[in-house]
């Protein structure tokens, strides 16, 4: 009887590399995007109304009066708001480059890798992650927003020729957020390459693969979609182009770790 090799499956092993990764990810970034929904209620709850019921987000402080000093705390949580946004922003590429570098180049490598799992399955398994945070991250944001304004829903409301626009940004904003994040991980695999100057390297190729990238999408869009009917379009454009290049920079990682990876 002849042999036959069996195909591996290599949905299990990506499940459990997601689950690994987010199980310690979460630990962070779960706290810093309830941290948004909650001080978005707050501010909402303080924001005081304009004469006709709508929010009113001209914030004035004068210790004259009660209402005044209301608007300076409201001022002062919206101000806290935005910050804690741009904080987690940073915090979530922080943390999803750190666990790559921790976990395929760092004090994990050895442990993981000595795992059956395949490097394409740990990649896998945190570009799943990615995803499952751009995508939480973006449910947090609506979740906010709507406690922004708690205290007038109705100023929430969708036009229908809205919904196209909002759609492409979208997929836009996850497209570049799944982009950025492969792209810290492009970073660090090339780093690594390198066993003295890692920093310096990961500087030049930072500069490089930016330049080369912005000069392409740059031409493109001024040689070819410049003249689009409806400006929305360019939403989707620029999804396609963050998907295109996550997977060029996705399979870039996966052949430098395949080939050239040494933990020395």
């Amino acid at each position: 009887m002849e042999n036959t090799k069996t195909i591996r499956n290599p949905f299990p092993w990506i499940g459990k590399v997601f689950k690994y990764e987010m199980k310690h990810s979460s630990r962070i970034l779960m706290p810093v995007y309830i941290a948004i929904v909650a001080i978005a209620l707050i501010t909402g709850l303080v924001v005081p109304l304009s004469s006709d019921g709508d929010l009113d987000f001209n914030f004035s402080f004068n210790m004259n009066g009660t209402e005044n000093v209301m608007n300076g705390i409201a001022g002062f949580c919206f101000f806290i708001y935005w910050i804690i946004i741009i904080v987690a922003g940073v915090v979530t590429i922080s943390v999803i480059s750190k666990r790559f570098k921790n976990g395929l180049l760092g004090d994990e490598a050895y442990l993981n890798l000595s795992l059956p799992v395949t490097i394409g399955e740990h990649l896998w398994g945190r570009t799943l992650m990615i995803i499952s945070w751009a995508l939480i991250s973006l449910v947090m944001m609506l979740i906010s927003f709507i406690a922004l304004c708690i205290k007038n829903l109705s100023i929430i409301h969708i036009e229908a020729d809205w919904v196209y626009g909002i759609a492409g940004a979208i997929l836009c904003g996850l497209a570049w957020d799944l982009c950025i994040l492969l792209f810290t991980y492009l970073i660090n695999a090339i780093g690594h390459l390198s066993k003295k100057h890692r920093t310096m390297v990961k500087l030049i190729a930072i500069i490089v693969i930016i330049s080369f990238t912005s000069r392409l999408i740059g031409g493109i869009t001024f040689n070819y979609l410049s003249n689009a009917d409806n400006p929305a379009t360019m939403f989707y454009w620029n999804a396609l182009f963050g998907v295109i290049f996550s997977a060029i920079y996705g399979t870039a990682t996966y052949f430098i770790l395949k080939l050239k990876l040494n933990l020395e």
